[in-house]
């Protein structure tokens, strides 16, 4: 009785009507099936919750469908096809990708870039977006059963974040405690690592306030950005650090007088390294055992551990001599030399009369020579004469331009104001236990 009624009912209703109906039933019961199946964390697949919809019915009767997010890091000879393939594509659906107009739009995929698949449940796969960089790419969208492809320009914006943070062993991990992003404790470090020396000179206590950007795109975080201000406090001494435009690709750091914070040295050329001995013109020779002047700095680093330039120069002389073992002198100016003592072995670059930039590789930890351990002697010689490496004041990098110092201490006022401003929200916080 009521199958017939049933049937009654359905012979009033338009055709159309019944089809849509009848799928409708069909996609409730494929969709049950489709949520309770797990995916893998392995293959990177999350569930969107915005749904495609169905074009092939009326307008009025359009069904929504879920579908699937697949996103896939370009290896070595991956292809189109392959990439695709890989992820459960139909290959129907691909040869047509392939076939489509301004198809050439996809077809310079390049290593480490990434391309996102908008996969629907019968594997076909419903749109595709290749990310060449952040702001821009190239999206394929199936329209008609066939691929619309276009480059797109990404809808990017800025915004400010400060972090506030007290040291209690490394500035490295006292800032990861406090979910400061690794690339910015990194940019931190580079900022300020002309002043201060992150493997000797950090104390407990010491802190740092930055202020710094996060890019997003589309409404999606996707990368940490630049540190627009910083104020490091390193045993009792302020160091502010604000960073400038000096034109359209280029920016570097300065202090409040508009002074350049990068320095023409590097404070230290061993980043993983102790201080085993420091200048001292009345040292007792540790292999002599006689006094003998000390005219460097002895860092002490595992075998093998790379040693930087720390100044723009030209290789004077690389090769073994005596008590120094493997040497290197780096010429950097007409007032300034630097010589590296002790070490295993060089750098393919290090070559008499070469040109070496600032941090560069120029060789590795040994202990050649006259040492008793693997260890850099690091010399510093002004006009000619043995100088402190621990104590010599560093020349400056170019200032900012006269031209351009009233915009700079403008800019550099407002972010000051802006720093100060989350410190106080900072410290009210804390007073009243918020």
């Amino acid at each position: 009785m009521l199958v017939t009624e049933i049937l009654t009912i359905l012979k009033n209703i338009p055709m159309k009507h019944v089809l849509a109906m009848i799928l409708g039933f069909i996609l409730l019961a494929s969709i049950s099936i489709l949520g309770s199946k797990d995916f893998t964390e392995e293959d990177k697949i999350s569930e969107l919750r915005k749904p495609l919809k169905l074009s092939s019915l009326s307008e009025d009767y359009q069904i929504e469908i879920p579908f699937i997010e697949k996103e896939v890091v370009i290896k070595r000879n991956d292809s189109l096809f392959t990439i695709l393939n890989n992820l459960g594509v139909v290959k129907e659906n691909i040869i047509k990708l392939i076939n489509s107009k301004k198809s050439d739009l996809l077809s310079k995929i390049e290593v480490g870039d990434k391309i996102k698949a908008y996969i629907n449940e019968y594997g076909e796969l419903e749109k595709l977006i290749y990310v060449d960089n952040i702001k821009s790419g190239i999206k394929a969208e199936r329209v008609n059963n066939s691929y619309v492809i276009s480059k797109y320009e990404s809808k990017i914006e800025k915004v400010k974040v400060f972090k506030h943070v007290v040291i209690k062993d490394s500035m490295y991990m006292s800032g990861l405690r406090e979910n400061v992003p690794d690339s910015v404790l990194m940019d931190l470090a580079y900022i300020n690592g002309w002043d201060i020396d992150f493997t000797h000179d950090i104390r407990p206590g010491d802190s740092f306030s930055i202020v710094y950007e996060e890019v997003i795109i589309d409404g999606e975080k996707v990368i940490d950005g630049d540190i627009l201000i910083s104020e490091f406090n390193n045993r009792n001494k302020k160091f502010i650090a604000v960073r400038y435009d000096l034109d359209k690709q280029n920016s570097e750091y300065f202090n409040l007088e508009g002074e350049n914070v990068k320095k023409a040295f590097l404070r230290s050329p061993v980043k993983l390294s102790y201080i085993s001995s420091k200048y001292n013109l009345k040292r007792r020779h540790p292999v002599l055992h006689t006094i003998r002047a000390h005219r460097g700095v002895d860092y002490a680093a595992n075998k093998g551990s790379p040693i930087r330039a720390t100044g723009d120069g030209t290789v004077l002389f690389a090769e073994y001599n005596a008590g120094c073992g493997n040497e290197i002198k780096i010429k950097h100016s007409e007032d300034y030399v630097t010589r590296y003592c002790h070490l295993d072995r060089f750098s393919a670059r290090t070559k008499v009369g070469r040109k070496i930039k600032q941090g560069q590789t120029i060789g590795y930890v040994g202990s050649t020579g006259l040492a008793t351990g693997p260890h850099l002697h690091y010399e510093f010689h002004v006009n000619g004469k043995h100088t402190d490496p621990l104590k010599v004041k560093f020349p400056n990098a170019s200032p900012i331009r006269s031209s351009e110092l009233t915009a700079y201490k403008e800019k550099s006022s407002d972010l000051i104001n802006e720093l100060q401003k989350y410190q106080y929200l900072i410290d009210q916080r804390e007073f009243y236990g918020g």
